[in-house]
């Protein structure tokens, strides 16, 4: 485990928005030696990827989960599928799914880091269990968000997502996103999100539309994107 201290210039790249528990590893793969940094926060948490080289750090990724490699991202860039809406009885199943995780006390802990770097992983494994489908295999918001933008071409706005639907903040540079599912439509900014808690790695109720756009696009300065639930066939 690498000092955050050994490396002076990192804290230009972290997340100030929060007040994260920051942790690092250094990595060799193919002779190459990576930095990766781990940012946890109550509500989300994110990684950096760094190539360590003689003219220190150089940034490879940012995003919710990094890998060394190239991301999974293999139902949107597969030619053979077709990305469409899912039908109203799906999203209302993701709906349900969402709620009842939320009850029983749905564990992300089989994600990754053990459940605190797992907002999309905890999303996709509900759509699963709700659908018999992946809904996407990537476990990052900089990597979902465009997918689901090159599935519907273009977000929708909020009042036009039903509840089951996406809500999500991609990560973008140092700033961490996250991603949730939509309670119903209130028409107000009290609507329900349900989304993974980094720090308990357990499916909560834990925003509002309210609290959501305070804390990701007004203090974040991230972009908030709803969505319906996409289907590849």
């Amino acid at each position: 485990m690498a000092a955050i201290d050994d490396y002076p210039d990192l804290k230009d790249f972290l997340d100030p928005t929060d007040d994260y528990q920051v942790s690092t590893q250094e990595v060799t793969s193919g002779g190459q030696r990576y930095l990766v940094v781990t940012e946890k926060s109550e509500s989300d948490a994110g990684q950096l990827l760094f190539r360590i080289t003689d003219k220190g750090l150089q940034l490879e990724k940012s995003d919710n989960a990094v890998s060394i490699g190239p991301s999974l991202d293999t139902l949107a860039d597969s030619p053979n599928l077709v990305c469409r809406i899912s039908d109203q009885g799906d999203i209302d199943a993701v709906f349900n799914e969402a709620v009842n995780a939320f009850e029983r006390g749905f564990s992300s802990a089989d994600g990754p880091d053990g459940g605190n770097l797992a907002c999309v992983w905890a999303v996709r494994h509900i759509a699963k269990q709700a659908l018999g489908r992946w809904i996407t295999r990537t476990d990052g918001t900089a990597v979902f968000d465009p997918e689901l933008k090159r599935c519907f071409g273009s977000n929708l706005k909020e009042a036009d997502v039903p509840a089951g639907g996406i809500i999500i903040s991609p990560t973008e540079g140092r700033n961490i996103g996250h991603v949730g599912i939509m309670g119903p439509v209130t028409g107000d900014d009290k609507r329900l999100i349900y989304s993974n808690s980094s720090s308990a790695a357990i499916w909560k109720q834990n925003f509002t539309l309210k609290t959501w756009v305070e804390r990701y696009r007004d203090r974040k300065g991230l972009k908030v994107h709803f969505y319906p639930i996409p289907n590849y066939t």
